[in-house]
């Protein structure tokens, strides 16, 4: 049996810290007591309080000796190790608990090198099945790095060979050009809201310190002297805005750099990250899904992403689950049949019609629409800020446009396909094209709802649920009744 990294007593003394509170009521009612006799004078401490304080120092240190003392019983008292295809944990503090996970049953084995664990060569392991929790690991090590090979050995090798072995390491130009297309301002400002609210009051005083609001308006100010037209809200919006863009941008590139991809059609291994690296061991039968994602611009240069929906893959916080990040058309289809053998494109055999364009493109329509008469009230309302006004319905226009072009080109190509034992559905959502290969027995649910209007010219919306760890659902709008009907009835005679 093996024991964690002894750093994880630090980790398991948190959860006694509240006792902490008993040596700061101690130091309060000392200081309390001081200031009765009249020690505290101009609130400085006497030297009499601080002995008596002193003389009182060994329950403050009994409280610390407690918390790490407890830390160390559950690291001590916790035991785990791999014996005949089972991976066994076990914790024997004041109760016993043991957990078994068969190792076939194994879906995704993460081990993560972080930054600040190497100097110790400690590193994380994350086992995860598709039982459990959503989204949760199922268990989490904190281990020596030497222990590694436990768990890898554990896990199918990958096989050799021009015949089974297929190994892709992805350019850093590769990586650049998808951080940049696939990063937004808005996962930057997400960044920047989770150090605010973390970091506290470190934040602020970073932001006092170097002064960053006054050099932010100063150079508002040049620029807006420089661009004349150009009000200086408008330049800043557009600063915050870029710099939001280029912190996710910077991210993806540290979070996807050095990636690497192997696959011998049994197991999937995946590595990626510069600072912090992740080795993802995913097992091919396991995966439950392909989604192919594409953005406007790709999708006119023919670009595509390719990730895999798998139990415990891309479950970290902020990360994705990507298999390749960048592929041409002619790569994508060599590459998907290492990971879904005989899978490929399939035409749509259900789609929207192109009179059903209102369905699609209604609700940008009617947004850009209101912003004129919303900009001219809101104006006559608050005349003195009109300017900012006036930028808030430029900002706007731009990306309501820039989702009614998505719209239409969404209404082209959005459909559906089933074949024997697959299934191909491509379909639009908020800013992202998607296209799902599965098998069929990954579809768990099919919905078909028509409102009250659509039964007068025969259409409805059509949502598919695929087998997954956190329920997904893909969405169809504007379809032929009866199509929809007779096509997924030859699908439930092919199921059965």
């Amino acid at each position: 049996m093996h024991r964690e990294h002894p750093l994880r007593i630090l980790k398991y003394s948190m959860k006694t810290l509240w006792l902490l509170i008993f040596p700061l009521l101690r130091g309060i009612w000392n200081i309390f007591k001081a200031w009765n006799r009249k020690q505290i004078q101009g609130f400085r401490l006497s030297p009499v309080a601080v002995l008596n304080w002193l003389n009182g120092a060994w329950f403050d240190l009994l409280i610390l000796l407690f918390i790490l003392g407890y830390g160390f019983c559950i690291w001590f008292f916790r035991k785990f190790t791999i014996k005949d295809g089972q991976l066994y944990v076990k914790d024997s503090f004041i109760f016993t608990r043991k957990r078994i996970v068969p190792v076939k049953n194994i879906s995704a084995l993460t081990i993560e090198h972080n930054l600040f664990l190497r100097p110790f060569h400690a590193a994380y392991v994350c086992v995860d099945t598709a039982a459990g929790l959503l989204n949760s690991t199922d268990v989490k090590l904190l281990i020596r790095k030497k222990d590694e090979v436990l768990f890898t050995s554990a896990l199918p090798r990958l096989r050799q060979g021009k015949r089974h072995h297929y190994e892709r390491k992805v350019k850093l130009w590769r990586i650049l050009l998808f951080s940049v297309i696939f990063s937004s301002s808005f996962s930057g400002a997400l960044y920047i809201a989770l150090f605010w609210f973390q970091g506290g009051r470190m934040a602020r005083d970073l932001i006092r310190e170097f002064r960053l609001t006054q050099k932010l308006n100063s150079v508002s100010q040049e620029l807006a002297v420089k661009l004349e037209g150009i009000p200086p809200v408008a330049i800043t919006l557009g600063i915050l805005v870029l710099s939001s863009w280029l912190l996710s941008m910077v991210s993806n590139l540290i979070r996807y750099g050095g990636f690497r991809m192997e696959s011998d059609k049994r197991q999937l291994f995946v590595k990626s990250g510069l600072m912090t690296t992740r080795y993802f061991y995913l097992q091919n039968h396991k995966i439950n899904f392909l989604d192919i994602r594409q953005n406007l611009l790709t999708k006119l240069f023919r670009v595509y992403s390719l990730n895999v929906n798998c139990p415990g893959y891309g479950n970290q916080r902020g990360t994705m689950p990507i298999c390749l990040p960048i592929l041409t058309q002619k790569e994508l289809i060599n590459t998907m049949p290492l990971i879904f053998p005989q899978s490929h494109f399939l035409k749509n055999q259900l789609f929207p019609s192109k009179r059903s364009w209102w369905g699609y493109t209604c609700w940008c329509i009617i947004g850009f629409a209101s912003i004129y008469p919303t900009g001219e009230l809101l104006e006559r309302l608050f005349p003195a800020f009109q300017e900012i006004i006036n930028l808030i319905q430029i900002t706007i226009v731009i990306p309501i446009l820039w989702k009614l072009i998505i719209q239409i080109v969404s209404l082209c190509t959005s459909g559906l396909s089933i074949s024997k034992n697959r299934i191909c559905m491509r379909y639009c959502k908020g800013f992202t094209f998607h296209t799902i290969v599965a098998e069929t027995d990954s579809v768990v649910k099919v919905r078909i709802h028509q409102h009250i209007w659509q039964r007068k010219f025969g259409t409805c919306h059509l949502t598919i649920y695929f087998r997954a760890e956190t329920p997904y659902q893909c969405h169809l709008y504007c379809l032929d009744y009866a199509k929809a009907c007779q096509l997924l009835s030859q699908f439930m005679e092919t199921a059965k």
